[in-house]
């Protein structure tokens, strides 16, 4: 049984290479070759482009992180739209908070930035607000306090910083930028 259609010029039954002309009730004998089918240009994919520099007190600060910031770049990069145009960065290192961000220490505050795919955190503590930075070596927490730090005192910011000469750094920067009275490693 023949198909119904409409009548047109329809590839050839028999030859793939032909174009038959269809009456609408049978195939006739008139004939053409096919046009060649030209396949669309297929561009090269391009380079990625390049991340944006980074602000010159950020890379230095990046430069001289001694552990890893493992996964904390997109934050590294995200951090300058975070900061005050007059603030510097001093020292910076990965951290751990609802997730794994970076701990910024500036001329003006302690900063730590996280963004996930579902959340973001960003937690930051001013240095005329500071009374104590505490980083416990067994914990690898730092936490920065507002009041004087007891036992029973609750933490502004607590993250885990898992290398110790960068969590070092942040108090050696913090103890420079700050009029907090009091940074102790425990």
């Amino acid at each position: 049984m023949t198909p119904v259609r409409s009548p047109g010029w329809f590839t050839d039954p028999l030859d793939e290479l032909l174009m038959r002309y269809w009456d609408g009730r049978h195939w006739t004998f008139h004939t053409a070759e096919r046009p060649e089918v030209v396949a669309p240009r297929v561009e090269p994919p391009k380079p990625p482009e390049a991340p944006p520099a980074l602000r010159p007190d950020i890379a230095h600060a990046v430069s001289r992180v001694s552990g890893l910031l493992m996964g904390s770049m997109k934050e590294v990069n995200l951090l300058a739209g975070f900061l005050r145009p007059e603030e510097r960065v001093l020292a910076l290192t990965g951290a751990q908070g609802e997730g794994f961000g970076v701990l910024a220490c500036t001329t003006q505050r302690l900063v730590f930035l996280f963004v996930g795919i579902v959340r973001k955190q960003f937690l930051e503590v001013e240095w005329n607000q500071a009374k104590a930075a505490v980083f416990n070596r067994s914990t690898k927490f730092l936490a920065v306090y507002t009041t004087r730090p007891t036992k029973r005192a609750v933490p502004a910011m607590a993250v885990k910083v898992s290398n110790v000469s960068d969590a070092h750094a942040i108090v050696h920067a913090a103890e420079a930028a700050s009029a907090a009275p009091r940074l102790d490693i425990v």
